[in-house]
């Protein structure tokens, strides 16, 4: 099912002329994030299969500016990113902790290979690709003091039950939620972790980083496809944790 999506995804921007977009953004710019928490980063020829200009630019998901300005405050010895995608997080949280072991989950193939292709090309090697992530591997493996990202399109209600929480009491997570698919999950998350950690919510305020970067070699058609996000309105919950090494984040996230 995600492989399918996926491929539709592909098929849809190719549609718009999304790869015409991308060939002229990287004749402009390289091929490495300009701006924003993962600037840098290298993208690889798959990654520009997806919506690219967002990651090129450094402008995607930038609603999570100030949870990443949190996030970068603490220390990992593991990272796992479920719903890895090409591998934008799972390797630009690679490179910024290079000491973490990365574990990337995703459940679609081309994905997989994406993700492996974009550790080569960053010359990350402490990252390692899975398929599924279950509540029992979260239960098993989890290390203490890790930090964990989940896009996984309303699996969120399921992965994070109660009877894992208590391996992810030491854990700092950046959950995307989907109340659209799960109606009601959100409020349940909070809920689930309230016991445990500081629950921020991020995304619901709207508000996006533009780009600093001149885009007038773009027509105007162009100009919006290369900054547009193809995605509904979204939330993310950052969930900080009470015990373990990174229980300072609380205090400055508090408002």
């Amino acid at each position: 099912m995600s492989a399918r999506a996926r491929a539709h995804s592909h098929r849809v921007v190719s549609g718009w002329g999304g790869k015409a977009v991308a060939e002229k953004l990287i004749e402009r710019f390289g091929d490495r994030v300009q701006e924003g928490p993962f600037a840098g980063l290298k993208l690889t020829p798959a990654a520009c299969a997806e919506q690219v200009g967002p990651y090129l630019l450094g402008t995607y998901e930038s609603e999570l500016d100030g949870a990443w300005g949190i996030v970068f405050r603490g220390s990992y010895t593991q990272i796992v990113d479920i719903g890895a995608k090409f591998g934008y997080y799972a390797v630009g949280l690679a490179a910024r902790y290079p000491e973490a072991s990365v574990v990337a989950f995703d459940t679609d193939w081309w994905a997989r290979r994406a993700v492996t292709g974009m550790a080569a090309a960053n010359g990350t090697r402490n990252v390692e690709v899975k398929g599924f992530c279950s509540p029992r591997w979260l239960g098993g493996h989890i290390q203490p003091a890790s930090l964990i990202i989940s896009d996984c399109e309303g699996y969120e209600a399921a992965l994070f039950g109660p009877s894992v929480i208590p391996a992810l009491r030491s854990a700092t997570l950046v959950i995307e939620t989907h109340d659209q698919m799960v109606p009601g999950v959100s409020e349940n998350l909070r809920r689930v972790f309230g016991g445990t950690h500081l629950v921020r919510t991020f995304g619901h305020d709207g508000i996006r980083r533009g780009t600093t970067r001149a885009l007038d070699f773009l027509t105007d058609g162009e100009r919006q496809l290369a900054i547009q996000e193809v995605r509904s309105p979204q939330i993310w919950l950052l969930c900080l944790p009470m015990t373990g090494p990174n229980q300072s984040l609380r205090s400055i996230a508090k408002p």
